[in-house]
């Protein structure tokens, strides 16, 4: 099995409001996403500046 490439939170959260999710707020460097059906995420945008990459 492939591993998922690592990609920004910046990056997914694009791509998932192309799905219907929704930025409902943030807070330091998690974000929170609702989605239509009432589902709620929390996608932090720190993990890439921990492991050392620039985007």
């Amino acid at each position: 099995m492939s591993k998922l490439p690592r990609i920004s939170g910046k990056k997914l959260i694009t791509v998932l409001e192309k799905v219907g999710v929704k930025v409902t707020r943030t807070k330091g460097s998690h974000f929170v996403l609702r989605h239509i059906d009432g589902k709620v995420r929390v996608i932090p945008d720190h993990l890439m500046k921990i492991w050392g990459f620039e985007y």
